[in-house]
């Protein structure tokens, strides 16, 4: 019988008959079962949690950062509980994306932590987000930071929950657990919980430290010269991890497997290079396999960010943020004992992306702010393709992403335009020992923005060569 190609059986993976021939993950992770009565304590408890979420960072807008619009009053709170709330393009990217998705993630751990599941928990994320909003600050109520913050917070606080429970596992000390999922180690403290006895989890673990050559250019149609343009070495910092078998994955349980990489790379006060891509099952399920041929397919949620470029909280030279509903499929072939290929794509619905806008001129926004740099909110579609080949002691790796966004009508004056971009890696490694290796990498990326209204168009690009230790699990 003559063997069934790869691309032959990805295409007609929907009508293949499927059947469990592996063993499942353990079910520490299901939700429990509760009656009202019993989940009533532990609701009010992960509800207490939430709102002190906000306390906090309230008090430090205060009396730290010494902000004026730290705390509400009367007018604000009338204002946010009357009047439909804003767009608000006027914002920091780095910290607004970043930000709102990570203080989600607060309020989606206080739901995990008391015992509720991966969609009940979605509840606290909507209850912390609105209070925020409405009463947490005297600014506007901000409808896209609400919307960031609890749609981000699924992946975000999904993972770092599963994280917290990892570390602890793996006997990882409590104070070094306390950065990986705050909310965990003050819930923990408080209430006398322990994590449960999950197993181990990770497939692939990867910390490197890099340091190399980049070049950075952004300019618009209107201009003869480049707004910004930087060219020169960096050192870079970061994580690559797997979370549960990317192959083998029968299951309706949310983030059993997961990918993430992150990595932050800088010269200091003049080039930043600063990414997130991650995605998870929301559902999978594995067809009949063999012992060198093994897939899954199924639906996930993805968050990526990247800014690149200009040394600054406002402007980057390549800004995207994009949280996605994608159909996945990830598929490894064991050639030999030495020869391994892997091949995971994805391709999907972006449903809030956000892009950063320079026009190089001040512009009056629909609240009366003059600026230079906006915000763009939108949808569109995405796709992300990876693939590795693994040879003996030595691994090659190359990706291609790509974005393409239409901004929303009304949530800014330009509400015809449309962004892309094309982000593509290609890595090599050896290792050198058991857990060390050696590597080189490439990395291209460029950024097109097309508006109307006569807003200048713009051209965005990044590259980047470096060198690269890493230390493997």
């Amino acid at each position: 019988m003559k063997r069934i190609c790869p691309a032959f059986f990805c295409l007609f993976l929907l009508l293949i008959p499927m059947r469990n021939i592996f063993p499942q993950d353990p079910e520490w992770d299901l939700p429990e079962s509760r009656e009202f009565a019993e989940a009533l304590i532990p609701g009010l408890i992960a509800t207490g949690e939430t709102l002190m979420s906000n306390v906090l960072p309230m008090l430090f807008n205060g009396f730290v950062h010494r902000a004026s619009w730290a705390f509400p009053n009367a007018e604000s709170v009338r204002i946010n509980f009357t009047q439909p709330w804003q767009w608000e393009d006027t914002d920091d990217f780095q910290v607004n994306q970043i930000g709102h998705p990570y203080h989600g993630s607060l309020y989606f751990n206080a739901g995990r932590l008391n015992g509720f599941g991966y969609y009940g928990s979605l509840f606290f994320s909507l209850l912390g987000s609105s209070t925020w909003e409405s009463v947490g600050e005297a600014n506007r109520a901000s409808i896209n930071d609400f919307i960031t913050s609890v749609t981000g917070s699924m992946p975000a606080g999904e993972i770092l929950y599963r994280l917290y429970v990892e570390a602890y596992a793996a006997g990882v000390p409590a104070p070094l657990a306390f950065f990986i999922n705050p909310m965990a180690g003050i819930h923990s403290l408080v209430t006398g919980w322990r994590p449960p006895d999950s197993g181990r989890n990770l497939y692939q673990f990867q910390a490197f430290l890099g340091a190399g050559y980049a070049q950075s250019h952004y300019s618009v149609s209107s201009e003869e010269q480049a707004i910004f343009s930087f060219k020169g070495p960096f050192a870079d910092l970061g994580l690559k991890l797997v979370y549960g078998n990317p192959f083998e994955q029968d299951t309706w349980v949310p983030y059993r497997h997961f990918e993430l990489s992150a990595l932050y790379g800088m010269n200091p006060g003049k080039y930043t290079d600063f990414r997130i891509v991650s995605d998870g099952y929301l559902f999978s399920f594995s067809p009949v396999y063999t012992g060198r041929d093994t897939m899954s397919t199924g639906l996930s949620l993805h968050f990526d960010f990247y800014s690149q470029g200009e040394f600054n909280f406002r402007d980057s030279t390549i800004n995207y943020s994009g949280q996605a509903l994608d159909w996945t499929a990830k598929y490894r072939q064991q050639f030999s004992g030495d020869a391994a290929m892997q091949v995971k794509l994805h391709a999907g619905i972006t449903f809030l992306g956000v892009s950063k806008y320079f026009a190089n001129v001040e512009v009056e926004n629909l609240f009366g702010n003059m600026k230079k740099d906006y915000n763009n909110f939108g949808g569109g579609l995405n796709s992300k393709l990876f693939s590795v080949f693994d040879y003996k002691r030595s691994r090659l790796e190359a990706s291609i992403f790509y974005y393409v966004l239409w901004t929303y009508p009304g949530t800014t004056h330009f509400s015809k335009g449309r962004s892309y971009w094309v982000f593509t890696d290609i890595c090599y490694s050896h290792l050198i020992t058991r857990h060390f290796s050696l590597g080189l990498s490439h990395s291209y990326a460029v950024e097109r923005g097309f508006f109307s209204d006569g807003y200048p168009d713009n051209s965005k690009s990044n590259e980047v060569i470096k060198l690269f230790v890493a230390w493997n699990l």
